[in-house]
């Protein structure tokens, strides 16, 4: 990753902070309180990190306002991490391939492929496929014929993208993301077995998203799968054949979300849940970790456990669960007589 050597004067004037100290320090690198060196820039959320800070040789801090920075140049922040890490992205620009395409890719005549996109090596663009303005396609991807890239898409080695599926602008795949794969669809056949469903529907990725490595989105059977602006999905994710969900959503590693289920906006589902096909989550719904949810969840609803329960019920339920041990102690001390006390 390359580096930057950036004024800490010019890096306040960007992130619109208030400096206190020399605007003429300039900074190198970014790093976390304990192996910072003399040129990187580090950040203090709380006075809590003064101890930790007070021993950091950095001499450049995104600090809260209570941080004591002493002799520091500071960027003054109310949210020290979300400007650090702003920070970050301006001293360490993700490397960009030159725009064109790879001489060991294979792009079809009828694609089209923006001049200031890059194809890497190994790639291969279908018929009919559309790759937008400064898109980067990185090796071993994968377009199958009528699909669309929006522009400033990053699609990292080995993505697949099928199924005529259209991904918006500035949407970003991580390594081995399927998209527009067949859902898991049958139909009893007339030997008693299972026939194939089939699936002409799409997927539709809308803007700023972000897609974790390996996770796989399905084409729908008839409508479209839909993931909506701004959501973020993390690694290992299983999002089935016609589910839509909403803007600004969160969905974490290894939860899976079967066919037809709607999530409105805004819904955050956390690791390892499971949610059954034909639901419906509300806006501003949280579906905690490994909670499995079998019927409708309502807006602004906060669901845990398996069978999902309102997360005052579970925490109820869990803290009565810890309680039994004692509580079969002094019932078996009542049947045989025994004073509870003994």
């Amino acid at each position: 990753m390359s580096r930057l050597k950036l004024r800490l004067g010019d890096l306040a004037a960007e992130l619109a902070l208030p400096l206190e100290g020399d605007p003429d320090r300039t900074v190198t690198g970014v790093a976390s309180l304990e192996e910072a060196g003399p040129d990187d820039l580090v950040f203090a959320r709380t006075s809590a990190m003064n101890e930790a800070l007070a021993v950091c040789p950095a001499q450049a801090v995104v600090a809260g306002e209570d941080v004591d920075v002493g002799d520091r140049t500071a960027l003054r922040s109310d949210d020290p991490g979300r400007d650090f890490f702003h920070a970050a992205g301006l001293l360490l620009p993700d490397p960009r391939p030159p725009a064109g395409v790879d001489s060991n890719a294979t792009v079809h005549p009828e694609a089209e492929v923006d001049p200031s996109a890059a194809i890497g090596p190994h790639c291969a663009v279908g018929a009919g496929a559309r790759v937008g303005a400064r898109s980067v396609l990185h090796p071993g991807v994968v377009l199958y014929d009528n699909v669309e890239i929006g522009d400033d898409c990053v699609l990292h080695a080995r993505c697949v993208v099928a199924g005529g599926s259209r991904v918006g602008d500035r949407v970003i795949l991580q390594p081995g993301v399927v998209v527009g794969g067949d859902g898991f669809g049958y139909v009893g056949g007339s030997d008693g077995g299972l026939q194939k469903m089939p699936h002409v529907g799409r997927v539709r990725i809308e803007d700023d998203v972000e897609v974790g490595a390996g996770s796989t989105i399905d084409r729908g059977t008839l409508d479209d799968t839909v993931i909506g602006r701004g959501t973020k999905i993390d690694n290992l994710v299983q999002i089935a054949h016609n589910v839509r969900i909403g803007e600004r959503c969160v969905v974490v590693s290894q939860a899976g979300i079967a066919g037809s289920t709607q999530l409105g906006n805004g819904v955050v589902v956390l690791a390892q849940a499971g949610l059954v096909g034909h639901i419906e989550v509300g806006d501003n719904a949280f579906i905690g970790p490994q909670s499995g949810v079998h019927k409708d969840v309502s807006e602004g609803a906060r669901i845990l456990g398996s069978p999902q329960r309102a997360e005052r019920r579970f925490h109820r339920e869990m803290a009565a669960l810890g309680r039994l041990p004692e509580l079969f102690r002094r019932v078996r001390n009542l049947e045989r007589g025994d004073s509870e006390d003994s």
